[in-house]
């Protein structure tokens, strides 16, 4: 699990079509991580869920699954991690 900490830009709720034909949900939050000026784009299933208000300081421990849709098929995803110089 890895720590993200930034400020809560944006948050919001997108409807689906799953494959069976049933309906699903998913909640995305944009936070902007401390040091950096790009929002991470952060989904849950639990569209309930209430992190803090859009502008505020939040803190969420999240799973890193490395790979996005496109054109209905999932993509593999790179993803780099890094220690910046202060």
């Amino acid at each position: 699990m890895i720590k993200i900490k930034g400020i809560l830009k944006k948050e919001e709720v997108k409807q689906f079509v799953k494959k069976d034909g049933s309906r699903g949900e998913i909640k995305n939050f944009f936070i902007e991580p401390e040091g950096t000026i790009y929002p991470i784009k952060i989904s849950t299933t639990n569209v309930d869920l209430k992190i803090g208000k859009e502008g505020g300081v939040v803190e969420l421990g999240v799973s890193v699954f490395p790979y996005y849709f496109q054109d209905g098929k999932k993509k593999k995803a790179l993803l780099d991690y890094y220690i910046p110089n202060k």
